[in-house]
């Protein structure tokens, strides 16, 4: 084989299976980058179903491993505690055997076992972090053993400059953000009508794209409900995204307060394997979160024609203007948020205008082919360094 003919073949490790952000870019990336890099994803056994086929839909090769995922609970804690040096040597065995160039640990911050992993495997390690906040006890642990990785991946500005301050040693980094495939994300295609829509008809559509849970923030979108409650018989308020075992008692705290306060127009209606017919259909879209990096659901929305609402989070500032292609507030607002609603609610004009927008900023900032290429010569940088 010729010297330029020679895949880089890249370990890509991500503890939790559950589909989220982390998961859908990891995936996404690999494909986009496959004729140039060779790519095998190691993910956990559990709860990745739903990740495993959407890995196999793309033709992306996996392998499974028995991954103890890290909660609150203190039984789990225990068991991750009692197997983690079992998983990080087993981890390391694959990582040796396959003779991988660069172990790429995704996930976040509390991505251990990769990075361990790979040392004991003495293969090079990129760590990518993708978050805003991390728990005191984590933070700790991540201080130390970012002495391990070789470099860095930052999924926003706001990443690096919350992160930099506890890498204990400075390495060269990249900032790659999160990615979205216009060509997939084409507000010109028709979608099938989604069944839950044909119960709220001639209404506007407030919508997000969100798992439910506390950093969310859906409780503030509750209260703007509230507070837009004149406007009950002209909009609704959809959540689309899971709701998982562990979150099951926030998700009745939601419901109760939806009885409490008397709110007849906000529906969560579960998560999707496709959220295009539902972004489509969004006449609005609102990102609440108390904590974001580069939300991918948010560059979705974007790149599917929609006007933003989004609280102050992460680098959504940079992509989203006030007044160009939405309206960013501060996280708690209340009073802002529905100020902003009722705006656009009441502008139709405007709701398009700023839809065009959204979608060239998501074409000509966010694409996919940018993120892909961005990991290929950070790739080919870490292997030739």
């Amino acid at each position: 084989m010729k010297k330029n003919d020679y895949k880089i073949h890249v370990a890509n490790i991500i503890e939790e299976g559950r589909v989220g952000g982390p998961q859908i870019r990891l995936a996404r990336v690999t494909f986009a980058i496959k004729k140039k890099i060779k790519t095998t994803l190691i993910i956990p056994k559990d709860n990745s179903k739903e990740f495993q086929e959407y890995c196999k839909s793309l033709k992306i090769k996996y392998v499974l491993l028995p991954f103890t995922i890290l909660n609150h609970n203190l039984i789990t804690i225990i068991k991750y505690l009692i197997l983690f040096p079992f998983e990080v040597i087993l981890l390391s065995r694959i990582l040796k055997k396959n003779r991988f160039d660069v172990v790429h640990v995704s996930g976040g911050s509390w991505q251990f076992k990769g990075i361990l992993a790979a040392r004991l495997a003495r293969i090079k390690v990129v760590w990518e972090l993708n978050d805003t906040y991390t728990p005191t006890v984590i933070r700790f642990i991540f201080f130390f053993l970012s002495f391990f990785a070789n470099n860095f991946i930052f999924a926003s500005y706001s990443t690096q400059s919350y992160y930099e301050k506890f890498i204990l040693l400075k390495k060269k980094s990249f900032l790659i953000q999160s990615p979205v495939d216009t060509n997939f994300f084409d507000p010109n295609v028709k979608y099938p009508e989604d069944d839950y829509l044909k119960k709220i008809k001639q209404k506007i559509i407030i919508g997000t794209v969100a798992n439910v849970n506390p950093t969310k923030n859906l409780l503030v979108l509750l209260k703007v409900a509230k507070k837009l409650s004149n406007y009950s018989n002209k909009i609704a308020f959809i959540i689309v995204g899971s709701i998982y075992e562990s979150q099951h008692s926030y998700y009745k705290y939601l419901l109760n307060k939806i009885k409490t306060l008397d709110i007849k127009n906000f529906f969560f209606i579960g998560s999707r394997k496709d959220v295009r017919p539902l972004l489509k259909a969004f006449d609005i879209y609102v990102c609440s979160s108390k904590n974001e990096s580069s939300p991918l659901s948010v560059w979705e929305a974007m790149s599917m024609k929609k006007p933003i609402i989004s609280t102050d989070v992460g680098d959504v500032g940079s992509f989203v203007i006030n007044g160009i292609n939405g309206y960013i507030v501060k996280v708690n607002d209340e009073e802002a948020l529905a100020r902003s609603i009722k705006k656009l609610v009441n502008k139709p004009k405007l709701r398009i205008k700023f839809g065009k927008i959204s979608r060239e900023v998501a074409k000509n900032k966010l694409n996919l082919k940018i993120c892909a290429r961005l990991h290929v010569c950070a790739y080919q940088s870490i292997v030739n360094y």
